[in-house]
């Protein structure tokens, strides 16, 4: 690709986007307080960073006519018993956010489909997948991490068979290149690599680390809902995904041991 890539790191509550003095032809939007377990009691913040910072970048982009990609999360569908894909998730009745983090990114797409003609909404299944910047508190790097260090993998007991959206981190990158290539894709795209239990997910950590011990507890741990999400929206645009589970747990392991 030959545009330029300029990354500007800045507080998106403060920054004066007077200073870009360049002509910009697409934004991705990425800024945020994460992590939905942790989002409770601080819905305050959540609002104030994500939603305030998401309106101000969206009128930047609406008085310049710069088309957004925007990441949200497929945590606003929370808890599901019907499976997810392009022919209910726009439906009101379908959007359950259990969290203030989920809720917050319901106001930010709702702000960005009101104001901006050109967006493209990208509900992220959870990531997954080695970077230099890689967390420890979701499900498959976490568990990684901890038997790397040979400690037990800790499980909410009624979370082992339940499902959950992921996404490796390459297919999100590629995503992104995808879209700029394309540079029409309008709407809102669910972006899931695999759906996966924790009894998948433990069972692909086993075929690289055979002696393993499960604690189970019954205290709720990391972001406990369950759905599935089908990606066929996107995949009907052209983009393929590539990513494997299987694969970023092999990595993530060689870099940890």
């Amino acid at each position: 690709m030959k545009k330029k890539l300029i990354i500007f790191d800045n507080d998106i509550n403060n920054f004066n986007f007077n200073n870009i003095k360049i002509k910009i032809n697409f934004v991705i939007h990425l800024a945020a307080i994460t992590n939905a377990e942790k989002s409770f009691g601080n819905e305050k913040e959540i609002l104030k960073n994500n939603l305030f910072g998401t309106k101000r970048i969206t009128n930047y982009c609406v008085k310049n006519k710069i088309p957004l990609i925007f990441a949200s999360s497929t945590s606003v569908y929370g808890d599901q018993s019907k499976i997810i894909n392009s022919s209910n998730n726009k439906e009101k009745k379908i959007i359950n956010p259990q969290s203030p983090y989920a809720k917050c990114k319901i106001l930010e797409e709702n702000y960005i489909k009101k104001n901006l003609r050109k967006y493209s909404i990208l509900r992220l299944g959870t990531i997954c997948g080695v970077s230099e910047g890689m967390r420890f508190h979701t499900a498959i790097n976490k568990f990684s991490y901890q038997v790397s260090l040979n400690k037990p993998i800790t499980i909410w007991r009624k979370l082992y068979k339940k499902k959950r959206p992921y996404l490796v981190l390459s297919d999100f990158v590629n995503l992104i290149f995808f879209l700029l290539k394309k540079d029409d894709i309008i709407g809102i795209f669910d972006v899931v690599s695999e759906n996966c239990s924790v009894t998948e997910i433990v069972k692909k950590i086993k075929k690289f680390k055979k002696k393993i011990s499960i604690k189970f507890v019954n205290t709720k741990i990391l972001n406990q809902k369950s759905y599935v999400v089908i990606p066929d929206e996107i995949k009907r645009k052209g983009f393929r995904f590539k990513g494997k589970i299987e694969n970023e747990i092999k990595k993530t392991l060689k870099i940890l041991n």
